[in-house]
């Protein structure tokens, strides 16, 4: 059998671009993969055979308590790619439908990072210092850069501030893809005279449809070398820098988080998400960035800067007023997951648009033979 109907369900709030997730019955196999809705269109859809097999779309808006019907069909050739990952000498290149999407640095920096990141329409959403200089833009926090992953206090070591490095080991996986493109690699987080204080396992997932962008990343901390303690401050952890034009002090920028605070008020605020929108090259666009409910200190508060810093702070409490808590620890051998979202759009969502690109995110749609 090599098709097969699927019904999905969505039993609570309207969910926006969810991934949708629909396991392979037993011994079918294929190269790749149709999948068409009760009116008769064809979704673009992956075929995915790394762990549980399953064939993958994006559904791009579902309301609340309603039920579709596909026909999932496996086929003998792979579509063509819309996500394409091409591997360089110190870094990976996205492309999204032919055009930039971002490039993966895992090289020659301190760190990696995602740079520049692009809008739906091209719009550059990342400050170009310091990796590609702008003239006139803002050249504060030259460890700003692009997308990127560290934090002022892992057992005293700052890689915030590029005191301390991460370190690339390995990709294990490079893939590109009809609904999306995925990397997995290996990093080593190592003080400034090259001892390592944990290793840890970044997986990005890019995915484009008309109107939007999305990254998915998951992070996954190993404690290989002894406790890991995440101390107390809010130099990190996963952010963006965004260019000037986008910023409050400098721009059009707004700030909107999810339970309301609005601009400088939102900074240090707990919430399942935040919004920064204005516009960029004359057009409008907003960057949201999303929290996972199964993530440690959910819902996180947010070290989200009037001049453009977008981070959010998981293990922060004293710089932003909260109430005191044990540092985060991993004893020898533990391991902690973390997964967030960030979506590019061009346009200003409502608040309540934002809530539900956040479900799509946070939600799973139910997926039944």
């Amino acid at each position: 059998m090599r098709e097969w109907s699927v019904r999905v369900n969505n039993d609570e709030q309207t969910v926006r671009a969810a991934v949708v997730t629909a396991p392979l019955p037993p011994g079918v196999t294929g190269a790749g993969a149709q999948v068409i809705g009760e009116d008769g269109r064809e979704r673009s859809a992956q075929l995915v055979t790394a762990g549980t097999p399953s064939v993958v779309w994006l559904e791009p808006e579902m309301p609340a308590s309603t039920e579709r019907t596909y026909r999932v069909r496996l086929t003998d050739q792979a579509p063509p790619p819309a996500i394409t990952l091409t591997l360089h000498e110190q870094w990976v290149s996205v492309q999204a439908n032919g055009q930039l999407f971002t490039r993966y640095y895992f090289a020659g920096f301190a760190k990696p990072f995602c740079f520049p990141l692009l809008g739906p329409n091209g719009e550059v959403l990342t400050r170009g210092y310091p990796v590609e200089p702008r003239e006139g833009e803002s050249r504060d926090h030259p460890h700003h850069k692009g997308f990127w992953v560290a934090y002022g206090d892992v057992n005293g070591v700052d890689t915030w501030s590029e005191r301390g490095k991460i370190v690339h080991q390995a990709f294990e996986v490079l893939e590109s893809g009809a609904v999306f493109g995925r990397l997995r690699a290996r990093n080593a987080w190592c003080s400034a005279d090259g001892k390592v204080l944990c290793h840890e396992e970044r997986e990005l997932r890019f995915y484009a449809l008309p109107h939007l962008r999305m990254v998915d990343l998951e992070l996954t901390f190993t404690a290989t070398d002894g406790e890991v303690v995440f101390g107390d401050t809010k130099e990190g952890f996963v952010a963006l820098r965004l260019p000037d034009e986008l910023t409050l002090t400098r721009g059009t920028g707004h700030i909107l988080n999810a339970t309301g605070h609005r601009d400088r008020a939102a900074w240090g605020k707990r919430a399942s998400w935040c919004l920064y929108y204005g516009t960029v090259q004359g057009k409008p666009v907003a960057v949201a960035f999303f929290d996972h409910p199964q993530n440690r200190g959910y819902p996180t508060p947010w070290h989200v800067r009037d001049y453009g810093l977008f981070a959010n702070g998981p293990f922060c409490r004293k710089d932003f007023g909260l109430p005191p808590e044990e540092p985060v620890r991993l004893p020898q051998g533990d391991r902690l997951t973390l997964r967030y979202r960030l979506v590019f759009l061009d346009r200003h969502p409502t608040p309540r648009e934002v809530d539900e690109l956040w479900a799509g995110f946070a939600r799973t749609l139910q997926v039944t033979e």
